[in-house]
C-alpha cells in the first residue's frame, strides 16, 4: 500500500494539487489524504481514505486533470477537452432513468424491455459541430472525484448517469459551465416535450462535512426541557400549510425561502391596516390637527396609500415591515443574531453581501433590526420572484446558483419571522 500512496502523492505534486496526509495512531481511525480541487474561484475539499480499493481507483484514472464545476455535480478538463455532469429525475433511480432514456431515444417500440447494464453503457446523442454528446454511466474520474468530495470515507457510487460533452474548446470555468447549461437545456427540453420525462443537471450535493455541520446546528436548537401540553391554539390553514411546505423543502432553498415569505405575506392586510390605523389616530389626536387645513388632510391621505383592492395599506415593503414590527421586537431580533456564533459572524462579516445589499448591523447596539431585517427579506424575495431587480441591479436568484447555497442563515432568519407571525396571529383553539 505504501508504494501506491507514494505514487499517488507524486502525481498530485506534479499536478500541483494541494494535499495533506492524516495518519492516525489509533487503528480504528482511518488514515486519509485530504486534497483540494478547484471549482472556479472556490476550492472543494476532497477526502481519500487509505484503502487498497480507493488507491487503485485513484491510480487507475486521470483525476488530476479535472476540476469541478461549482453548483453542479459536474467535472471538466481542459487537457481532455470534456465536460461531464450527473443528470437526474425526481421519480426514477439512475438505472431506470437510463433504461427509459435508451428506450425512448434508441428503440421506442421496445422501451419496456429490460436493458442489460453490461451490454449498453452509453447513448449517442446528435452531435453539434465538433462536439460529441453522450448520455451514459459515469466515468471512473467522475466516480472518484465526486465520491471524495461528497462522501469522504463512505465510498463511491459508479451507477450515476451523466451527460458527457467531448471535444470542447472552452478554457475557463465560467465558459465551460455556460456551455454545459446551454447544451443540457436544449437537449433536456426536447426530451421533456417529446417523452414527458423531465431531467436536469444534478445540483451539487452536500459534502460529508456540510451534512455534519447541519446536523450539529439542528441539535443546537433542541429544547431538551420542553414538554408538549394539550392543544391550546389554532392557526389559519393557508399560512400554516405554507410553513409546513417550507419545512419539507429543506433541499430546495429557493422554494423554502419563498414559502416562508408567503406564510408571512398572508397577514399583510391585517398588520399593515393596524399600523395605518394607529398612524391616523395619532394624527387626529394631535391638538394641532385641523380638519379644515389642507396640509393636515394631506398627511392622512399620504398615510393611507391603499392598494390590493383596499385590503391593505402601503406598498409591499411597508407591509412586510409593519407585519414584522407587530409580531416581534428589536430585542428579540438582536438576541436571535447574537445567540448563535456562526449566524452572528455571517452577518457581522457580511458574507451574504452577494445575496442582498442590505446588511444586518449585528455588531451595533443601536441597530433598528426590524427595518434592516424587513429590507433584507424583501430584497431577497424580489431576487427570487423577479427576472430582473432594478434596485441594486441584482439579477434573479437561481435555484442552482452559488448564492442560493449561501441562503442557510437567511432561511433561518425568515423562518424565525414566520414562526413569530404565526404565533402572534394564532387564536384560542375551538373544537
Amino acid at each position: 500500500m505504501e508504494e501506491k500512496i507514494e505514487l499517488l502523492k507524486k502525481r498530485m505534486e506534479e499536478a500541483k494539487i494541494i494535499f495533506q496526509e492524516i495518519n492516525h495512531k489509533i487503528p480504528i481511525l482511518p488514515s486519509k489524504i485530504i486534497f483540494e480541487v478547484s471549482a472556479g474561484r472556490e476550492k472543494h475539499e476532497c477526502v481519500l481514505t487509505k484503502t487498497n480499493d480507493n488507491l487503485d481507483s485513484a491510480l487507475n484514472c486521470q483525476f488530476e486533470k479535472y476540476k469541478f464545476l461549482k453548483s453542479y455535480e459536474a467535472i471538466w478538463s481542459v487537457d481532455l477537452k470534456i465536460i461531464e455532469a450527473e443528470i437526474s429525475n425526481v421519480d426514477l433511480p439512475s438505472k431506470f432513468l437510463f433504461e427509459r432514456l435508451y428506450g425512448f431515444i434508441n428503440k421506442p417500440e421496445e422501451f419496456d424491455e429490460e436493458i442489460e447494464e453490461e451490454e449498453i453503457k452509453e447513448i449517442a446523442m446528435p452531435s453539434l459541430g465538433d462536439l460529441k454528446i453522450t448520455i451514459g454511466y459515469c466515468s471512473d474520474e467522475f466516480v472518484f472525484l465526486t465520491g471524495c468530495r461528497e462522501r469522504g470515507p463512505r465510498g463511491h457510487n459508479s451507477n450515476k448517469i451523466t451527460i458527457k460533452i467531448s471535444n470542447i474548446k472552452t478554457t475557463t470555468h465560467d465558459s465551460s459551465s455556460d456551455l454545459l447549461e446551454k447544451i443540457t437545456n436544449s437537449i433536456f427540453f426536447q426530451i421533456d416535450l417529446a417523452f414527458e420525462l423531465p431531467i436536469n443537471i444534478q445540483n451539487q450535493r452536500e459534502s460529508a462535512i456540510e451534512r455534519r455541520h447541519k446536523q450539529k446546528r439542528k441539535r443546537m436548537y433542541i429544547d431538551t426541557l420542553a414538554t408538549i401540553s394539550e392543544p391550546k391554539y389554532e392557526y389559519d390553514n393557508e399560512p400554516i400549510s405554507l410553513y409546513w411546505y417550507a419545512k419539507e423543502s429543506i433541499n430546495m432553498p429557493i422554494f423554502q425561502y419563498i414559502a416562508f415569505y408567503q406564510s408571512i405575506e398572508y397577514y399583510f392586510p391585517i398588520y399593515s391596516s393596524f399600523e395605518a390605523k394607529q398612524k391616523i389616530q395619532n394624527l387626529i389626536k394631535d391638538p394641532r390637527f385641523n380638519p379644515n387645513k389642507d396640509a393636515d388632510i394631506s398627511k392622512i391621505i399620504s398615510t393611507i396609500r391603499i392598494s390590493n383592492g383596499g385590503k391593505s395599506f402601503g406598498n409591499e415593503r411597508d407591509q412586510l415591515k409593519a407585519t414584522i414590527n407587530s409580531c416581534t421586537e428589536n430585542l428579540e431580533l438582536k438576541n436571535f443574531f447574537k445567540t448563535d456564533e456562526n449566524r452572528f459572524n455571517f452577518y457581522a462579516k457580511n458574507i451574504g453581501k452577494d445575496i442582498a445589499k442590505q446588511k444586518i448591523s449585528v455588531e451595533s447596539d443601536t441597530t433598528d433590526f426590524v427595518a434592516e431585517v424587513a429590507e433584507r427579506i424583501y430584497e431577497i424575495r424580489c431576487r427570487i420572484v423577479h427576472s430582473k431587480v432594478s434596485e441594486g441591479n441584482f439579477e434573479v436568484l437561481l435555484p442552482y446558483s452559488s448564492e442560493a447555497k449561501k441562503l442557510n442563515y437567511d432561511i433561518e432568519m425568515i423562518e424565525f419571522i414566520s414562526r413569530k407571525v404565526l404565533i402572534s396571529s394564532s387564536r384560542p383553539l375551538k373544537i
